[in-house]
Parts: C-alpha cells; sequence; structure tokens
C-alpha cells in the first residue's frame, strides 16, 4: 500500500529566494520515476545540453507581450559545473551564494530550483517554472516570490545558462534536485514587472551580418555559430540592456547577442 502510494503521488517544490509558498504539488508529468532512467537527464550530456538550451529558448520566445529584445540563450560549462556543483551538494530548497554563482564575465547568476520525489523530464522542470507566468503581470504590481522562477527564465539580458541534476538520498525522505543557473542574473527588484521590452521596434535588437544566418534556428534569424563574433555585431542597439542591467549584467565581450521572437522578423 506505501509503494502504490508512492507511485500515486508525485511531489512538485520549487522555490524562490528562500520562500516556500511556490511549493506545487499538483502536477505530474506522464513519464517519471522508473520509467525514466538517471543517464538519460544528465545534463553533462551534450544531447541533454541541447535540449535544454532548447526548452528555454522556446519559451523565451511565447512571452505575452511579445518581446522587442529577448535574447537567444546559449550552453555556458562555467555556469552548467557551478549549478552541478550545487545540485549535487543537495541543500533542499537553499540557493547557492552569489559568489558560488559568480563567473568570470558576468559576475554572480541567477538560479532556479526545482525538486521532485521522483525522476522527471527536463521539460517538465523548466515548463514548471515557466507556468509561474499565470501570476505575473506585465507592467503591474507583481510579488516576487510567486513570479521569480518565470521572470528570471525570460529575463531579457540573460543569454547563458548551465544546469546541474543530482539524487538526494536526503536524512527525511530521497529527492531529485534539479539546478539551473542564468548569465547575466535577471531579476533585478527595479525592474522586475518589465523583464522584457514590448514591441517590434527594430532598434531594440541587436544587428548581425546578412551572411551570418542559421535557417534551422527556429528562436532567432542569427546563427548559433562562433562565426558570429563581435567584431561582427553591433551592439549600439543594446542601449535597453545597459539601462536595465548596469554593470556586471552586460557583456561587450561576448559573442552572441542575440533576438528571439519579434526581433527575427526585422534581424538584417
Amino acid at each position: 500500500m506505501h509503494f502504490l502510494l508512492e507511485t500515486q503521488i508525485l511531489m512538485i517544490l520549487s522555490l524562490m529566494a528562500g520562500e516556500m509558498r511556490a511549493w506545487r504539488t499538483d502536477r505530474r508529468p506522464r513519464l517519471f520515476g522508473s520509467k525514466l532512467k538517471l543517464r538519460s537527464l544528465e545534463p553533462g550530456k551534450y544531447r541533454i545540453q541541447k535540449r535544454l538550451v532548447q526548452y528555454h529558448n522556446f519559451f523565451r520566445s511565447k512571452v505575452k507581450p511579445e518581446a522587442a529584445n529577448m535574447l537567444a540563450l546559449h550552453w555556458s560549462k562555467e555556469a552548467a559545473e557551478d549549478a552541478q556543483r550545487w545540485a549535487d551538494a543537495c541543500q533542499l530548497l537553499i540557493h547557492d551564494s552569489t559568489h558560488g554563482r559568480e563567473v568570470e564575465a558576468y559576475g554572480p547568476c541567477g538560479q532556479n530550483i526545482f525538486v521532485a520525489t521522483h525522476q522527471v523530464p527536463w521539460f517538465f522542470a523548466v515548463k514548471t517554472w515557466w507556468l509561474e507566468k499565470d501570476n505575473f503581470t506585465y507592467g503591474g504590481k507583481n510579488d516576487l516570490f510567486v513570479i521569480g522562477h518565470y521572470t528570471q527564465m525570460v529575463w531579457h539580458s540573460t543569454h547563458e545558462v548551465g544546469c546541474g541534476l543530482a539524487y538526494c538520498p536526503g536524512a527525511v525522505r530521497p529527492f531529485y534536485n534539479y539546478v539551473c543557473n542564468y548569465c547575466p542574473m535577471g531579476d533585478i527588484l527595479e525592474a522586475i514587472t518589465r523583464s522584457f521590452y514590448v514591441g517590434f521596434e527594430k532598434t531594440s535588437c541587436p544587428k548581425g551580418p546578412a551572411n551570418c544566418k542559421n535557417k534551422k534556428s527556429k528562436i532567432s534569424s542569427r546563427c548559433f555559430g562562433a562565426e558570429c563574433l563581435e567584431k561582427d555585431i553591433s551592439l549600439s542597439n543594446c542601449q535597453g540592456h545597459t539601462k536595465v542591467d548596469p554593470g556586471k549584467n552586460i557583456s561587450r565581450r561576448h559573442p552572441y547577442y542575440k533576438a528571439t521572437g519579434p526581433c527575427r522578423a526585422h534581424m538584417t
């Protein structure tokens, strides 16, 4: 009977900034637990990294209202190493220190945590963060503790992500610890209600050369490859990013300033 109860009830826990009001127990994926192998979820594998980037970019391109300055995410090895280290630490519903989330180019990165009693697909974890959109009003009064995962996911100037996953036996009850770090950090309190700009203004989109496109990309008309180096990309149209995220939260050395959503219709 106890075993049946364990398999029928999937407890999903989410955390933002030390608060526990965002815990969820009302959703269950079609595949979970023993139906999934832990090795099929390990972010150390390239195919999992690729999927995680695709999942995040898919949701970032779905924001409502549509964004005019959303950047495409790319995988960060450094952020992933930090996320994996923290996942392995098995600190239930506790964020890593800002020092522990620092990367060389951007300083401290943002962090989302998802905890489940069973193995679940990464898509389910990422979508759980995304569903906090239902608590979010663009430009309105918002409670960071119930939207923070969502706003970090869709922060316009964030363009790198790295994730980690660990099984934690735990003193009370075992759990699976899903952690993603986002660079540069989002969720800046002064700008939390406007985590991206609305509209189709061409000046909100970074420009790239016409020969720097990838037709296979569904998230951006700009390529994802190393040929899009900073010498080919003008950051003169990134004023919005510097206004919202001054200091370390913008790196002019970074080669991958891209736009998603409506920006792709205006890229050159």
